[in-house]
């Protein structure tokens, strides 16, 4: 019985400490990215959910140049601006727009690449 006792008492913290560990963070969540987008004065006229699915591109493009450093693999800041106006057609004022927005909400790991 004790055997029991001593077992929860070592169980129960190391499920509390893999449940912090495994959580999220609190900083990055499309809902703070989108407000941020809509907030901007340049317009970029697709649904929300499309601007928050381009987010998650632009970070996932970013975060494949940083662990790169080339452009082969993935895009530069500057390259991502001049294929979201050329793909998208954004402007390239919009484009800087949802770039910042990306990653200062959703990767801000990305940030001084």
């Amino acid at each position: 019985m004790e055997i029991m006792h001593v077992t929860a008492h070592i169980a129960v913290p190391l499920l509390a400490v893999a449940a912090l560990v495994a959580a999220p963070a609190a900083h990055a969540d499309d809902a703070s990215y989108l407000a941020q987008v809509n907030a901007a004065p340049v317009a970029i006229p697709v649904a929300d959910h499309i601007k928050v699915t381009s987010g998650h591109y632009v970070c996932a493009q970013l975060r494949m140049y940083g662990h790169t450093g080339t452009y082969r693999a993935g895009i530069s800041p500057g390259d991502l601006v001049r294929q979201l106006t050329n793909t998208f057609h954004y402007s390239p004022e919009a484009a800087d727009v949802q770039i910042a927005a990306a990653q200062s909400e959703i990767c801000p790991d990305t940030l001084g690449r």
